[in-house]
């Protein structure tokens, strides 16, 4: 019996003993689990501290989604065949877009045409990258907005510089009255407001040479620094609008033949016009304008001034993939203190049509210089011009054009035009 008591005693101190060892290891453990969840809790709230905070939702007005491409001026909402609605990148309050070219040209004279956007003048084709163009919008109010337009241009041996295209500061009062001020693209007609530099937005691989800027040689004052307003004319369904431009040219060209450059040295110009579009015709825009400033003719003396006056009467159809743009121009150079008056008239008409990605067109020109003006590098040239634009996504297309141009007492110039396009 004192052999089983104590056997007993035994097991139960046994028992006892690993009871009070086995407390403190669950204790440990318990401590250790609470540890852990305090050190997650502590990394979660040091990558809390790190985020931004959040703009309180009163402010969401201000946000850059509310920020909207302003239009300078009031033809250039709806001309592009190719919309300028497309979304903008966004950047701490600024948006952007970019636009940029390769080209192709071939011409079957030795001497060819004057030679711009890398174009060499000297050759009979090369390879060029034309501009490279970025736009940026910023919003400041509800009714006030800026914008630039930058272009880095290819120049003579793969030479490039950056040009202001534009840059405005605009305040829209109310749908009638609408400023700018700044640098600006006169609105001599249709094409040079609604088309800016990128080629991503015209149909054509180039401009129509009554409307290329003048930079490269084209006939027109075409950029100016100045003030502009636009607006609509209450007018019932007509679709009553102006726009009255008052500002400095001080255009500079080159001669098309690529031998001088013309300073114009000109004075502040004027320029009115009127457009209407009618609701009844919904895709239809028939305007005009008359533009007036003096220039100098250097070629005929230091002191030599003329007057300048541009009429311009356009039609313009978009509707339905159906492009047809149609403009005349009449120019006419008065000199002062002289009987000497040189008159020039000029158009070009454009159709097109959308098939799918596929869009067709054709484009004629003509322009005829009174020889001994300040145009008489141009005289009398005139001829069609025929293409295809093929839009791979909604961002790239490719052109392909050719030409053919009479020129008076020169052999006919024929050209091919190759250019892919993209926006970003």
């Amino acid at each position: 019996m004192l052999y089983y008591r104590t056997a007993i005693l035994l097991l139960l101190v046994t028992t006892l003993s690993h009871a009070q060892n086995a407390a403190p290891t669950e204790h440990e453990l318990v401590q250790q689990l609470v540890q852990q969840v305090t050190a997650l809790q502590q990394k979660v709230a040091a990558l809390k501290a790190r985020l931004p905070p959040v703009a309180p939702s009163s402010n969401a007005d201000l946000t850059p989604q509310s920020v909207t491409t302003p239009a300078p001026q009031v033809v250039e909402n709806d001309s592009p065949p190719v919309s300028l609605s497309q979304e903008l990148h966004e950047l701490r309050g600024f948006q952007w877009q970019g636009f940029g070219e390769a080209d192709y040209k071939v011409l079957n004279q030795k001497i060819p045409e004057l030679g711009t956007y890398g174009f060499d003048s000297g050759s009979a084709g090369n390879f060029y990258t034309g501009d490279f163009d970025l736009l940026l919008t910023a919003r400041i109010s509800d009714k006030a907005n800026v914008l630039s337009e930058i272009a880095i241009e290819e120049g003579d041996a793969q030479s490039y510089s950056v040009d202001l295209k534009r840059v405005l500061f605009n305040y829209d009062y109310n749908d009638h009255l609408r400023m700018s001020f700044g640098r600006y693209q006169t609105a001599i007609g249709y094409y040079n407001s609604a088309f800016h530099s990128a080629g991503w937005f015209q149909t054509t691989a180039d401009r129509p040479l009554i409307m290329e800027f003048a930079s490269d040689g084209g006939l027109l004052p075409t950029q100016a620094v100045g003030m502009s307003f636009t607006g609509s004319i209450p007018s019932g369904r007509l679709g009553l609008n102006y726009v009255a431009e008052y500002g400095s040219s001080d255009t500079i060209r080159p001669s098309l033949n690529g031998q001088t450059l013309i300073d114009e040295n000109n004075g502040n110009h004027i320029n009115i016009g009127l457009f209407v579009r009618p609701d009844f015709i919904p895709g239809l825009q028939i305007g005009g304008s008359i533009y007036h400033d003096k220039i100098s003719d250097f070629s005929k003396g230091p002191d030599v001034r003329l007057g300048q006056m541009i009429v311009n009467a356009h039609v313009v159809y978009i509707r339905h993939g159906v492009e047809f743009l149609s403009e005349g121009f009449f120019i006419r150079h008065a000199y002062e203190n002289s009987s000497l008056v040189y008159n020039t008239p000029a158009f070009y008409s454009q159709i097109s049509k959308q098939f799918h990605r596929v869009r067709p067109y054709f484009r004629y020109q003509y322009i005829n210089a009174d020889v001994g003006g300040v145009l008489d590098d141009l005289d009398l040239r005139y001829g069609p011009s025929f293409g295809v634009r093929y839009d791979f996504t909604d961002s790239i297309a490719f052109k392909t054009q050719f030409d053919h141009t009479v020129r008076k007492d020169e052999p006919d110039l024929d050209g091919l035009h190759t250019q892919l396009v993209f926006k970003f």
